[in-house]
C-alpha cells in the first residue's frame, strides 16, 4: 500500500530538517571563531577588572619599572603574557603567578603609563585593564608611607588606659595595609588577642613595626624584604577586636625581646601628613 511509504519519506525529512536544525545551532567552527575575534579561548576569553602593584609602587596604581603587578579578573589561567605601554609600542611581559582569577607579572624597564592587558595561549587580548596604571621613575618610591592605603580614622591612643601598646586605625575591613617603610619580615602568626599579625624590622633603624587584626595570614613571608608601601595584606577583626581596624605598634628594639613599646602616633601624624620621621 502507498501510505507506508510516504510515511517513512515524511518522517525521513522530518529528520533531515532537525539535523539542519541542529547544525545552524551549533558553535562557529575555531576558523570561524578566529577570523571574527582572533583564535579559541577554550576556558573563556579572558577579562580584567583591575590592575594593581603589590611591590615596589608609590601607591595602589602607581608602580615604577620592576615593580610586580597583580591583574585581577576572570579566565586568566590560560594566559601566556601581560602586555604593557611602551613608548616605541606595545612590551610584553612573562607571568610570575597565574590562576582563574589573577595573573601577576613584572613592569618592563622601558614600560610608560598606560592600562595593560593579557593574551591567552590561544592568541585571545583581554580588555585593557579598565583603570589606568601609571609607571613613575624610581626616584618617586616612597621612603616611608602611612600603612592604611585608603579612608581611616584614630581610634584608640597609646595607653588608652589599660595598657595598650599601640594605636588603633579604624578602616573598613579588606582596605590594603603596606609596608610604613623599608624592611624584612620577622613573623606572620596567628594569636588569639592579636588575631593574624605580622611583625617587621626598618632597614638602618632600631625599630620595629608590628600589624595586628589582619583579616587573614600575611601576604608577605619571614625574612622577605619589603620596600616601603608594599603590600602586607588587609584590615580585619581577628582576634580580640571589636571593628574593623589595624593595631599598629612600633619598638625601639626587638619586638617582645628586649625592647620597648613607643607611642607610634608621632609617626603615624607625619606619615599621613606626608612627612618624614628620623
Amino acid at each position: 500500500m502507498p501510505a507506508a511509504p510516504r510515511r517513512h519519506r515524511a518522517a525521513a525529512i522530518a529528520l533531515a530538517a532537525l539535523i539542519a536544525l541542529a547544525a545552524s545551532l551549533a558553535p562557529a567552527s575555531g576558523s570561524a571563531l578566529a577570523a571574527a575575534g582572533g583564535g579559541v579561548a577554550t576556558g573563556g576569553t579572558p577579562r580584567l577588572a583591575d590592575a594593581t602593584c603589590t611591590s615596589r609602587c608609590v601607591a595602589a596604581r602607581k608602580a615604577t619599572p620592576g615593580a610586580t603587578v597583580r591583574l585581577i579578573g576572570i579566565h586568566l589561567d590560560s594566559v601566556a603574557r601581560v602586555v604593557f605601554q611602551g613608548g616605541a609600542g606595545p612590551l610584553r611581559a612573562a607571568v610570575l603567578r597565574r590562576e582563574s582569577g589573577e595573573v601577576r607579572a613584572k613592569v618592563p624597564p622601558r614600560a610608560t603609563s598606560g592600562r595593560p592587558y593579557v593574551v591567552s595561549e590561544e592568541g585571545v587580548s583581554s580588555n585593557p585593564s579598565p583603570k589606568k596604571l601609571e609607571v613613575l621613575p624610581t626616584s618617586a618610591l616612597p621612603v616611608q608611607v602611612f600603612p592604611v592605603r585608603g579612608a581611616h580614622q584614630y581610634w584608640d591612643g597609646f595607653g588608652a588606659g589599660r595598657g595598650h601598646e599601640g594605636v588603633d586605625v579604624g578602616a573598613r575591613c579588606g582596605t590594603p595595609l603596606v609596608a610604613a617603610q623599608a624592611g624584612r619580615v620577622r613573623y606572620t602568626k596567628y594569636h588569639s588577642a592579636a588575631g593574624n599579625y605580622m611583625i617587621m624590622n626598618a632597614d638602618r633603624s632600631d625599630l620595629e613595626f608590628g600589624y595586628m587584626h589582619l583579616i587573614r595570614p600575611a601576604s608577605v613571608k619571614p625574612g622577605q624584604h619589603l620596600s616601603a608601601g608594599q603590600l602586607i595584606g588587609y584590615v580585619g577583626e581577628t582576634g580580640n577586636a571589636q571593628g574593623c581596624h589595624l593595631h599598629f605598634e612600633v619598638w625601639k628594639g626587638v619586638w617582645y625581646g628586649g625592647g620597648s613599646a613607643i607611642d607610634p602616633m608621632p609617626y603615624l601624624k607625619a606619615w599621613d601628613a606626608g612627612r618624614r620621621t628620623g
